[in-house]
């Protein structure tokens, strides 16, 4: 088993990709971390591009295929799909999605766990309630028995531009704690957004001209939220580079 292990729990396919390439891309890359992505639908509700690329009824097994695709790029190790409904997370009772987290965790071990901001960054009801799932889920177990050791909100800093027509939720420089940056990791972000054909209106929008291989777009930094510790007496040092810091 790697050393460091990273739970990334997310509603979507391409979720993790549009929020955390960059840092799964450096995680994997430069520190071979054992990445696991938690999805907790298969995206049915979203749109089959335009021109269609498929029907609706076949879009969730063409967005499953990309999501493997995406996660193989980026070198994410294993990829766990939930079958909830897309857009009705906020249906299901919190403590049922947080016991499908806390079996991950039980399973996969992370000392980190990444889910999104409260405020989802689109504002996606079912980015807010995955976010507050993990949330219970990660602070339920006992801390004995728990090997996370950071929660992370993934976010974005308010210092980034806008996309065009799109509803972003931020975060003030002030506020990020940590930072992941790698300019490397770009072009493999770049072939994973790619990767996720169907959503490429999507892509387009937020990631202009990485469709044609232009990465200029692509921002070379996560912003993440300190969520939750169970380090005792760890406080921050100024902004965090690595999710690991504190962690032995």
């Amino acid at each position: 088993m790697s050393a460091k292990r990273i739970l990334l729990v997310f509603a979507h396919p391409d979720d993790e990709t549009f929020a955390t390439g960059i840092t799964i891309a450096k995680y994997h890359n430069e520190h071979q971390a054992e990445i696991t992505l938690l999805c907790a639908t298969r995206g049915q509700a979203g749109k089959p591009g335009e021109p269609p690329l498929c029907t609706q009824d076949e879009l969730p097994f063409f967005r499953e295929g990309e999501l493997l695709n995406a996660a193989r790029l980026l070198g994410i190790n294993k990829v766990q799909l939930l079958d909830y409904e897309d857009k009705h997370l906020s249906d299901v009772p919190r403590a049922e999605l947080a016991a499908h987290i806390v079996s991950a965790i039980q399973t996969t071990k992370p000392q980190v766990v990444i889910t999104f901001a409260s405020h989802g960054i689109s504002g996606h009801p079912d980015h807010k309630a995955i976010s507050a799932a993990t949330d219970e889920a990660v602070s339920s177990i006992p801390a004995g028995d728990n090997s996370v050791r950071k929660l992370y909100h993934v976010t974005r800093s308010s210092a980034l531009p806008t996309p065009a027509g799109r509803q972003i939720f931020t975060d003030s420089p002030e506020a990020i704690t940590t930072e992941i940056t790698s300019a490397d990791a770009a072009v493999v972000v770049g072939e994973a957004l790619r990767a996720h054909k169907t959503q490429h209106l999507s892509v387009n929008a937020v990631f202009p001209g990485v469709l044609e291989g232009d990465t200029r777009n692509v921002p070379i930094t996560n912003s993440y939220l300190l969520k939750w510790t169970n380090i005792p007496e760890y406080t921050l040092n100024g902004k965090e580079d690595d999710l690991f810091t504190g962690i032995e």
